[in-house]
């Protein structure tokens, strides 16, 4: 039988095809011109059957397929198995409508280079060896909007995309690549889906998308983004998946969408002159880094963020500068502040701080989470939502609250009550002498009788009956004054228990 006499040229090297000429022509299957291969009934049944002669071939020439051009290439369903691992090959390859590799498993390399492709379909396939797309054009202005489908594929060495443009959208839900997968100075021109998607390690480099990038649910080992460039309404879509290791490094403005994701590690970074906006709401994180400063700290949204291993010392001086408000944000967030939703934040952060012996940190936030938590209770009371009883309850606590803040700032303050007992025996000194005096030896000490230096008696006075020892050689002569020295002795009680309470804490902290 004779050959096919098409001498295909590619990268300035001429070469021969290897393949049997058609019936009656000169040519191959592959290699008809189109009126050719309608006038001999070449179709894509043909064309199939044509590869499947090539996997059985002898000759390893047979697995490169140069200057293909077809409407349509049906691989679907086959069992692609030369008996070798001898790369397949397809170069200056042009597909007019869809180059359909669905359901098929290949067990060979495969090479796709400088192809032309209306839509490539992968869905459902088996890739069980290195996958190569290179300086391509996958998809058209009139063809489907999906230019790549690899739903619920396996590739399971590597998927390795570089200088190709997409002119639709990617699908890779449910794919799974334990391997590598990566994408290199490509464009995107529609959405791309990797939700529930399982990846080893994945990386977007240099990679500009028109319109949002969805990993939602997504498992991954290593994922990185460096230098990714997205469209103004465009958005990093990570919610809900889990990452062992996330570096996002922004060629540009970006909203990346981070609720309910985990993270163990990683960065994410700000690109130079523009800004990068993060929501963490319902995220977990680990030692992630965050490129922020004192005034960019507000573009990371950590809204009832929980943290596992957060370096948060290291933040310690942004926080401080912010007054340690880590609810503020830029962007627009998926879901809107809520005072049970700040109290909720705090009580997360104070939490993962306390768990990385933070005390400084932790001692912050636990007051930013109570304060939030009086604003609740001030809610609760005011709202008709509420029965009677709730309300009445809610009232009682916002008193409480507010007035554990005013004593000790919920004991983390140990010198306000010191502050406190000083005000206390200061004033308690000026009362006794202007209510009767105070009975010391020879007779009442007052004002009228001693001038100012009634303020010695009245001053010795207040602080043993603050201390409680009460000696019994000076004691107030009023009745005024008695109430006065029993409130004074009570408070002084109060206020030396909330100090040894507040202190302890301090220390243990």
């Amino acid at each position: 039988m004779a050959e096919c006499v098409y001498t295909p040229e590619f990268e300035g090297v001429e070469r021969s095809c290897p393949r049997p000429a058609t019936d009656g022509r000169k040519r191959c299957p592959f290699h008809l011109e189109p009126a050719e291969r309608d006038a001999a009934g070449v179709g894509p049944g043909v064309l199939r059957a044509a590869f499947v002669a090539d996997l059985e071939a002898d000759d390893p020439r047979r697995r490169e397929y140069v200057g293909v051009a077809v409407r349509d290439l049906d691989l679907c369903e086959l069992v692609v198995d030369g008996g070798d691992a001898r790369r397949i090959a397809f170069r200056d390859l042009s597909v007019e409508g869809t180059l359909d590799l669905s359901g098929s498993v290949w067990r060979h390399p495969l090479d796709l280079e400088d192809a032309r492709i209306g839509q490539l379909d992968a869905a459902d396939a088996a890739f069980e060896l290195d996958v190569t797309v290179r300086d391509s054009t996958i998809g058209s202005q009139d063809g489907p909007a999906t230019a790549l489908r690899l739903g619920r594929s396996t590739l399971e060495r590597s998927l390795r995309v570089t200088a190709v443009k997409f002119t639709g959208g990617l699908a890779f839900p449910g794919c799974r690549i334990p391997g590598w997968l990566t994408f290199d100075d490509v464009d995107v021109a529609g959405r791309t889906h990797f939700s529930e998607a399982s990846l080893g390690t994945a990386q977007f480099l240099q990679t500009r998308f028109g319109d949002t990038i969805e990993f939602s649910r997504a498992t991954c080992d290593r994922l990185t983004f460096d230098g990714v460039g997205l469209a103004t309404d465009a958005r990093l879509d990570l919610s809900e998946g889990t990452y062992n290791r996330l570096r996002v490094f922004p060629g540009g403005a970006l909203t990346c969408l981070l609720n309910e994701a985990t993270v163990d590690g990683g960065q994410l970074g700000q690109p130079i002159g523009a800004d990068a906006r993060y929501d963490l709401t319902d995220a977990t994180v680990g030692a992630i880094d965050l490129d922020c400063s004192v005034d960019t700290l507000d573009r990371y949204r950590l809204y009832r963020t929980r943290f596992e291993g957060f370096e948060f010392a290291a933040y310690r001086p942004v926080f401080r500068a912010n007054r340690w408000k880590l609810h503020s944000y830029v962007g627009d967030p998926v879901e809107p502040n809520s005072i049970e939703g700040l109290e909720h934040t705090y009580l997360e952060a104070c939490r993962g701080a306390s768990t990385m012996g933070d005390a400084e940190t932790a001692s912050k936030f636990f007051v930013r989470e109570l304060r939030f938590r009086r604003r609740r209770y001030a809610t609760h009371a005011r709202s008709a939502d509420f029965g009677v009883v709730h309300r009445l309850e809610a009232a009682a606590r916002w008193v409480t609250n507010g007035f554990l803040d005013f004593i000790a700032v919920y004991g983390e303050r140990p010198h306000r009550p010191l502050l406190l007992a000083l005000l206390v025996i200061l004033t308690s000194a000026l009362i006794y002498p202007a209510t009767g005096g105070l009975a010391a030896g020879t007779g009442p000490v007052t004002y009228a009788s001693d001038g100012v230096a009634a303020l010695v008696d009245g001053l010795y006075f207040s602080m043993v009956t603050f201390a409680t020892l009460g000696l019994g050689d000076v004691h107030p002569v009023g009745s005024v004054g008695r109430y006065v020295a029993a409130t004074e002795g009570l408070t002084g009680a109060f206020l030396t228990a909330v100090f040894v309470f507040s202190l302890g804490r301090r220390v243990a902290r």
